[in-house]
């Protein structure tokens, strides 16, 4: 009985065993299908294909531009306030080439031998030679009107200005201000790139100070002017150029901008693009910058502008006396011990001294209620007079006190 069954249980199992290969086969497939399913992308309308495509290659591009947009905003910060000052101004800076003559003497041919032993007893021979001079300076208008130093275009026959484009033009000089060592040059020209200048003084010590100028003007290639940066290093200073100079400078700006040869005539400007001053000179014992260079401000040029403006020149304010520091010797001859004060020496006709009513003889004490202790105090107090401003004094004659009060006039002019 059991050879007759062995051949059914045999079937019974290869079944078995047959539908549970095919079992585990359908669902190992069945949970690959469902997994590749899960990891296919959403099915997308027409199209779909090409917007991915563009966002792969968006997304390449933002990486790729990523090192460009770096490098603008670097750029864009780099374009500080001193940059944009100095685009501001830079045009309107230009250089001054003045030719003037200089004439020297020497001993006549034949007499260098006996003049050296004996100069001055032997007539000399006048030479006349052509000596050349540069500096810089800023147009302050666009009809060519240019403010520079006076010691720029002093003795000047001719002036040749360029500017920063490289155009050049003949100048001349319009007025001087020696006492304020400015000057003003006119160039014929329309539409010339001009320089703000400041509405008002407000410096303050620290703050940024951008020298522009060309110290080397025409002997470079390239026109551009030069840029020194630094600070308004002090303010109101009371200076000499020289121990032996008895011309004072009063209310300079003073800066650690480099202000080199050439540079004279040339603005000081503020980091808001505004001309502030023009640079005038430096201590130096190299020759060279050393951080202690003086600038006009600008206050005197708008002065000397308006005056040529109005009037056509520039009116220097008279007072019409002359004046000597009081000395142990003065003093005795007044007959005073002070020394504080100064003795009317003389006096013009017809001046403001004389209509105030002082004479010679007279001894100045106090100017505008100030004591007149050094010839620096009373040149400070009329340093920056106008024509029509009025001071008070007290002055003493006789061994009396008087009072009175001086209106400036105009300095008459000389005849050419």
């Amino acid at each position: 009985m059991s050879g007759r069954t062995a051949p059914a249980w045999t079937g019974v199992v290869i079944g078995l065993l047959f539908g549970l290969l095919v079992g585990t086969g359908w669902l190992y497939a069945r949970e690959r299908t469902l997994r590749l399913a899960e990891a296919r992308p959403p099915a997308s309308p027409a199209g779909a294909d090409t917007v991915l495509v563009t966002s792969v290659a968006a997304s390449a591009g933002e990486q790729a531009a990523a090192p460009a947009a770096a490098a603008g905003q670097l750029a864009h910060e780099r374009r500080n306030a001193i940059v944009l000052a100095t685009e501001r101004v830079a045009p309107a800076v230009v250089s001054i080439n003045v030719i003037g003559y200089q004439t020297l003497r020497r001993a006549m041919p034949g007499l260098e031998f006996w003049d050296r032993f004996y100069p001055g007893m032997f007539p000399r021979q006048a030479i006349r030679r052509p000596v050349q001079e540069l500096g810089s300076g800023v147009i302050v208008s666009r009809d060519g009107l240019i403010v520079t130093n006076n010691h720029v275009v002093e003795d000047a026959t001719e002036i040749v200005v360029t500017l920063s484009d490289g155009r050049q033009f003949p100048g001349r000089v319009l007025e001087t201000a020696p006492d304020y060592d400015l000057a003003l040059v006119q160039i014929e020209g329309k539409n010339l790139p001009a320089a703000p200048l400041a509405a008002e003084r407000r410096l303050f010590i620290g703050e940024w100070a951008i020298a522009i100028g060309s110290p080397l003007g025409y002997l470079l290639a390239d026109t551009q002017p030069t840029v020194t940066v630094g600070v308004i290093s002090a303010l109101n200073r009371d200076i000499k150029r020289s121990s032996d100079d008895e011309k004072l400078f009063l209310g300079m700006i003073q800066t650690d901008a480099a202000i080199n040869p050439g540079n004279s005539g040339g603005p000081l400007v503020n980091a808001d693009g505004e001309v502030v001053g023009i640079n005038t000179f430096i201590f130096s014992q190299s020759g060279g910058s050393e951080g202690i260079g003086f600038a006009i401000p600008i206050e005197r040029a708008q002065w000397l502008i308006r005056e040529v403006r109005q009037f056509g020149h520039f009116r220097q304010a008279y007072a019409g006396w002359e004046l000597w520091k009081l000395s142990p010797s003065l003093a005795q001859a007044v007959g005073t011990r002070d020394l504080d004060g100064f003795l009317v020496r003389r006096i013009d006709d017809g001046s403001p001294a004389t209509r105030a009513g002082l004479r010679p003889g007279d001894v100045l004490r106090r100017i505008n209620g100030v004591p007149l202790k050094s010839i620096d105090t009373v040149y400070r107090l009329i340093y920056e007079a106008h024509v029509g401003d009025r001071l008070t004094f007290v002055a003493e004659r006789d061994g009396r006190s008087i009072e009175g009060a001086l209106t400036f006039a105009e300095r008459p002019r000389r005849a050419p």
